[in-house]
């Protein structure tokens, strides 16, 4: 079906001239050539600009702003990126009529994804935003626009998933925040951070998938072989191990056992491959089961080359008790039962400001005594919010240290990821990783300010959120706590604050960008988890203060340091070689 509208008088437009034509949200620009009328949308893909004060020589226009280049007969760039929307014309009697009629969405949608997943690989913000701006508005739901992202960015991680993966997915779930076209703005950021972290990176080799049955003889067997591959770091067996188990149709339970019994074996990369384990899962839950080999893969190569933190100085302490205690986790998971309560005051305190054999202690005294591990999760999470109250910001911004916020950061998002392979798999192997995650809240007091206990400001009384999106954008960091401390409104408006904070341009580097989104989607899931505004207020604090601070992004002058001690003989490391 065609729109046909009347768009001008011929004579109104001379040849070698041109005439802007406007209808309804249209803005279309008329070209008249010694070879007939051409009708264009007059605002250049570019940036915007009017096309109709461009120059036409042998019927190619060029933008008057940027120099783009458009050939009128059919709108395709030849200088510069993206084509131009042309439109049918005909004159009738004197008129220049124009079929202003919108493509089908199932006609423009395949043009729009091609356009969006090459504006990926080009790291081009702006055409990305128009593409999906325009899905949008033809009702493409942002899951598929985000399975596009996937679909690009997981053949293309050499050394298996990182952050993409993690700011894709905690995007997808902020973009629920935001109303009407704005809802793109999360999505458009984890999009943003796949193509500045992929770009133009060739497809890694995978492995074929194996049939598990043919090669370990059953289906249980091949699960149980998982965790051994990792750990040996046999990355191509696991892969293909891996493959062949989607591609047989195991059920995603009895996968996702098998990769976190792999990641709790260790304290795996610093907490990485749980979280990313978290991620992949949430979403393949909005984009489909039918995904699972696209989206898991790569876990394995970020699984097996993981650095085991339990095999550092770091965590020697910590470990020495936990093997001479002799903890029995299938003991501690059957006594869940039992219902203890927790002396949260007690746990808190260990935790915080215990040392290495204090925190183990208390943990395991309080699941021998029956404490349930849902309720120690909610204080270790209350815990690491504790932590980020204490963090010494002056290191984040001091470029001799090789510490910073982010390091921080993850005590909260760990135990957020946690906190979900707890619920979906309630067993020993994932109880493993709450001790990894109260040893991580405990050693991370090494980044505490000195004068910490004397910073607590007085609430500040607010119930307009924002008031608190203010304060982050003023980068004050105590209005931020003291407000969210007094803060009496909605809570679903001051996570929108938190989303909306974190979704802004107040980061630069993909990895900023990533940690600030990650950070602030756990911190929301952590409060409403912890029992909502009243009781769950840490983690908001926590991740307000976070947004708020003055952070290091890029780390070229750190580096240049880091080069100097190298060529000079000096390593890292070397003052805990007897730890």
């Amino acid at each position: 079906m065609t729109d046909w509208v009347r768009a001008a008088g011929v004579a109104d437009i001379e040849v070698g001239g041109s005439k802007l034509f406007r209808h309804l949200d249209k803005r279309i620009a008329l070209f008249r050539t010694p070879t007939g009328v051409y009708a264009v949308d007059n605002r250049c893909p570019h940036e915007g600009y009017g096309l109709a004060q461009g120059d036409v020589k042998d019927d190619l226009l060029t933008c008057a702003w940027h120099n783009w280049k458009f050939r009128l007969a059919d709108g395709t760039c030849v200088f510069g990126g993206e084509a131009v929307r042309s439109y049918p014309v005909e004159v009738r009697n004197g008129d220049v009529l124009v079929d202003i009629t919108d493509p089908a969405p199932e006609v423009i949608a395949p043009q729009l994804f091609a356009s969006l997943l090459e504006a990926i690989g080009e790291v081009d913000i702006g055409r990305m935003a128009r593409d999906a701006a325009r899905l949008q508005r033809i009702g493409t739901p942002l899951t598929e626009i985000v399975r596009e992202g996937m679909r690009y960015g997981a053949p293309r991680v050499e050394y298996g998933w990182n952050h993409s993966l993690a700011t894709l997915t905690d995007c997808l779930n902020l973009a629920t925040m935001f109303e009407g076209p704005l809802k793109s703005l999360p999505v458009l950021q984890g999009l943003s951070v796949v193509s500045e972290t992929e770009v133009r990176r060739p497809h890694r080799p995978q492995p074929d998938p194996i049939d598990p049955v043919a090669e370990y003889g059953s289906i249980e067997t091949a699960l149980a072989a998982y965790p051994r591959l990792v750990d040996e770091e046999e990355k191509e067996a696991a892969e293909a191990l891996l493959r062949g188990l989607i591609a047989a149709g195991v059920a995603p339970r009895r996968i996702r056992h098998a990769l976190l019994s792999a990641i709790t074996d260790h304290f795996l990369g610093y907490g990485h491959p749980m979280i990313y384990c978290q991620k992949a899962f949430e979403m393949l839950d909005q984009i489909g089961w039918h995904e699972a080999d696209t989206v898991l893969s790569p876990l394995v190569p970020n699984m097996t080359l993981s650095t085991r933190y339990d095999r550092l100085p770091y965590m020697r302490e910590f470990l020495r008790t936990w093997r001479s205690s002799a903890v029995d986790l299938d003991e501690l998971v059957a006594r869940q039962r039992n219902g203890a309560p927790l002396d949260h005051v007690a746990f808190h305190h260990t935790v915080l400001d215990g040392s290495a054999e204090d925190a183990f202690g208390s943990l395991h005294g309080a699941l021998r005594g029956g404490v349930a591990v849902a309720e120690l999760i909610d204080a270790t999470s209350r815990a690491a919010a504790a932590r980020f109250g204490r963090f010494d910001i002056d290191l984040d911004v001091d470029d001799t240290n090789d510490w910073g916020w982010l390091d921080v950061t993850h005590t909260l998002t760990y135990t957020d990821a946690l906190r979900w392979a707890w619920a979906v798999d309630p067993s020993p192997e994932v109880l493993r990783g709450l001790f990894h995650a109260v040893w991580f809240v405990q050693w991370t007091q090494r980044f505490d300010a000195r004068d910490h206990a004397l910073r607590v400001a007085s609430p500040h009384p607010t119930s307009d959120a924002a008031d608190v999106l203010g304060a982050i954008r003023s980068r004050d960091v105590e209005a931020t706590e003291a407000m969210v401390d007094g803060y009496t409104g909605d809570p679903q408006a001051l996570h929108g604050v938190l989303g909306q904070a974190a979704a802004e341009d107040n980061s630069v580097a993909p990895i900023m960008v990533a940690h600030t989104v990650k950070t602030a989607r756990a911190a929301i899931v952590e409060s409403e988890a912890l029992g909502g505004i009243d009781y769950g207020r840490a983690p908001l604090r926590a991740a307000a203060r976070f947004l708020a601070s003055p952070k290091r992004e890029r780390f070229v002058y750190k580096a240049t340091l880091e080069a100097i001690d190298f060529v000079q003989g000096r390593g890292k490391g070397d003052g805990e070689a007897g730890a």
